[in-house]
């Protein structure tokens, strides 16, 4: 896929998000909506690119890829090769966050950040994307992202547009990046770099401007000069 075709996907994605986000703010049952409900809308938009691209993709629900022995990824997509094999063209992770509370923020923090790792160590794997989408309410964002604790640099990541450089070690005193390397180790290959480009970013706004909900859709790479994380690096990590 071209560039342009991934941002598009990226954006199919953010706005079916947003489309259940505003049916549930239409019938006051936004926070009561399922993580099933919108992962069922990411595979909507997944099947109208294929069909924009004429190519017959393969849109299977919680799949977990060879190796590992965490949780199974949201969505993977694939196509049939010219063999009749099977090639992985991308996978895709989600996260709703919904709750106001505070005290649950740094589990928030931790499941998103687990997420961008889990998709770096997929993308060896995919032909063309390894995703991360989050449908958020505006309240949920600002209690989970707005910290002057020790997550506050891998925050700033999350918040900033463009292209992001994800160094582990760089970030061990993160609270959320040691409990990420501490529920992956030995159940997903952790890479000790990888990036993040904020692909999409479409907020539904109530009237007066306001905005109720937005999804973000981040594209997630290894790059080549990455590594996998050892036992030895990881229990340093953890100190």
């Amino acid at each position: 896929m071209k560039q342009n075709q991934v941002r598009a996907l990226a954006d199919g994605m953010a706005c079916m998000l947003l489309s259940h986000a505003a049916h549930g703010v239409a019938t006051r049952s936004l926070t009561g909506m399922g993580e099933i409900t919108l992962r069922d809308g990411l595979i909507v938009a997944a099947a109208a690119a294929g069909a924009r691209l004429s190519q017959a993709w393969i849109i299977d629900r919680e799949i977990l890829p060879e190796g590992w022995l965490d949780a199974a990824v949201d969505v993977m997509i694939h196509r049939k090769g010219n063999h009749g094999n099977l090639r992985l063209v991308g996978g895709i992770e989600l996260k709703w966050w919904r709750r106001m509370d505070a005290a649950n923020a740094a589990n928030r923090r931790r499941d998103l950040i687990k997420d961008f790792v889990r998709a770096a160590a997929l993308y060896p794997m995919v032909e063309d994307f390894s995703f991360v989408a989050l449908l958020s309410t505006a309240v949920s964002w600002s209690s989970t992202v707005k910290t002057s604790g020790t997550d506050g640099p891998a925050m700033k990541k999350l918040r900033s547009h463009g292209s992001q450089h994800w160094n582990l070690k760089g970030l061990r005193e993160c609270s959320a990046v040691k409990g990420t390397i501490r529920a992956l180790n030995e159940r997903v290959p952790i890479p000790n770099i990888f990036h993040t480009e904020l692909m999409s970013n479409i907020m539904l706004a109530k009237p007066q401007n306001k905005v109720a909900a937005f999804a973000r859709v981040w594209a997630v790479r290894k790059p080549q000069n990455t590594r996998t994380l050892n036992d030895g690096e990881i229990a340093g990590l953890l100190q």
